[in-house]
């Protein structure tokens, strides 16, 4: 009976330690179906936020794409929160790969450890002897043998100790790897929290805006049509007499300023000169508000406008002789004049109605991105690189 509870208790034992990692790969195979899901919404979002971009603008469509931008938001604050979860049980199963090598790594050290001492204190003995104390030709054979079994032994524990030691300094990258792309995952959730906030505030004002009648919303957006038009213009004059007379050398390529790639306007499109009635020069990319402007090369300030509710702008000429020029912006990190580095923060973006800088035609938050050569508006996708 004692014999049968024993085996029963072990029994039990290893099932109940076995069974967290049945339990943590069933909870990363559900969040990844989970992700999936959240993608599927989310690319679905994006194609009802690309419809109502493209339907003309009213007040009510206006409050409509808010909607749409909130909930795009939301989606992506939830897709955020199941990648944390993710890492976190990927950090679970790697932290448990590691503590499983390093034990076999201090089970190998100590055969190793034996092994070494058993074959010093062997050697201690001379080849002569080992001769004349072996009693027949089959003992010497015996001996020399038992010899080369610990010589392996060393050879195969040192073998193992290497291979160990890899797989430890694998798990350890992969273990830091995650841990970065987490902290990064992180930064990203606090931008798309502010991000959302900023698009339920851009609402509130626009609900408040409602008072308005269509004609007076109409009157407002040829007003800002009439402003963008004017700051497009102001930026080819600065641009024009920037470069006049000036030579430059170097490779015509330019990093992209941002991590997103959503392009939602391209350049000079016909969809949104017949929605906005003006000429697009740039790419519009998404991107929640407050995202870091990058300098996608190394270059001069040409010139900052802060357009308190209105447009406001950054223009960098560079090196090789393009010149960018980014709209819709809510915050500066550098002045005229300034010397930037590639990868050096310019700003921040804007372009969520009602907020700063981002001027009252924009209809959400995101990059307007314009870039110059020899005075001209050229596409930017032909100089972006990475």
């Amino acid at each position: 009976m004692k014999k049968f509870l024993f085996k029963f208790l072990l029994a039990v034992l290893i099932t109940t330690l076995g069974m967290p990692n049945f339990v943590h790969a069933d909870l990363l195979e559900d969040k990844k179906i989970e992700l999936h899901n959240l993608q599927k919404k989310i690319d679905e979002q994006e194609a009802a936020l690309s419809k109502v971009r493209n339907q003309t603008l009213t007040l009510g469509n206006q409050v409509k794409l808010l909607d749409q931008q909130t909930e795009a938001a939301r989606l992506m604050l939830e897709k955020i929160s199941a990648q944390i979860d993710e890492i976190g049980i990927e950090k679970t199963f790697i932290n448990r790969d590691l503590v499983d090598l390093e034990e076999d790594a201090l089970e190998q050290k100590i055969v190793l450890q034996q092994a070494l001492r058993l074959s010093y204190i062997k050697k201690q003995r001379g080849l002569l002897e080992i001769l004349l104390s072996s009693k027949n030709l089959s003992e010497l054979l015996s001996y020399i043998q038992y010899l080369n079994q610990i010589q392996n032994r060393i050879s195969s524990g040192i073998k193992n100790m290497n291979e160990l030691q890899k797989d430890l300094a694998v798990k350890k990258s992969l273990l830091q790897d995650k841990d970065a792309r987490l902290a990064e995952i992180r930064s990203d959730k606090a931008v798309e929290e502010q991000s959302l906030q900023i698009q339920l505030d851009a609402k509130d004002k626009i609900m408040k805006g409602l008072k308005l009648s269509e004609a007076e919303y109409q009157s407002k957006l040829d007003a800002s049509r009439t402003e963008q038009q004017a700051v497009s213009n102001e930026i080819a004059a600065l641009i024009k007499s920037t470069d006049k007379g000036k030579t430059y050398s170097g490779e015509l390529v330019l990093n992209w300023p941002i991590g997103s790639r959503l392009i939602t306007a391209t350049f000079q499109d016909p969809d949104y000169k017949r929605r906005f009635g003006i000429a697009h020069n740039g790419l519009d990319i998404a991107t929640p508000q407050g995202t870091p402007i990058k300098s996608p090369a190394d270059g001069t300030v040409t010139n900052v406008k802060d357009g308190g509710m209105g447009l406001s702008y950054i223009i960098v000429s560079h090196n090789s002789g393009l010149s960018t020029t980014y709209l819709h912006v809510s915050g500066f990190a550098v002045s005229k004049g300034a010397y930037v580095a590639q990868g050096q923060v310019l700003g921040y973006t804007g372009g969520t109605p009602g907020t700063p800088g981002a001027g009252w035609l924009t209809t959400g938050p995101h990059l307007h991105m314009e870039v110059w050569y020899q005075g001209t508006a050229r596409n930017p996708l032909a100089y972006l690189v990475g």
